[in-house]
């Protein structure tokens, strides 16, 4: 139960941060919520959960609410997560911990060094 629950944290930041990314950029967020994790399953939620971290957490409708059953999206999301979380999958942004989109400059990023950019967004690591 506790893998499914990982999972399923894993699918919604996926889905909510990257749906629109191609495939290797919603593996890179996924990623990105591994390391934060430091790998471990029992840490992704409270990772995906904590205040302030990611956009669509902070939102004021529910951000627990599931994507729509026929969406393609959350599909892909689903499935990536799972391969994930049993390793099939492997870090595509270099030890990233954190990223942002091109649309945003946060203060943050001088802090850390670039790792890689894959589609909309920007990923970095500690220095």
């Amino acid at each position: 139960m506790l893998i499914q629950g990982a999972i399923l944290c894993l699918a919604m930041n996926i889905y909510h941060e990257a749906r629109g990314e191609p495939v290797k950029g919603q593996i890179a967020v996924g990623t990105v919520t591994m390391n934060r994790a430091n790998w471990d399953v029992k840490e992704i939620c409270p990772v995906v959960y904590a205040p302030k971290q990611f956009s669509w957490t902070s939102l004021k409708k529910n951000p627990h609410s599931y994507p729509p059953k026929g969406d393609k999206s959350w599909q892909r999301a689903r499935q990536l997560a799972k391969k994930i979380v049993e390793g099939e999958l492997q870090d595509v942004t270099k030890g990233a911990t954190y990223f942002h989109t091109h649309s945003v400059k946060p203060v943050w990023r001088h802090t850390f060094q670039r790792t890689v950019v894959i589609g909309n967004h920007v990923f970095y690591a500690s220095r």
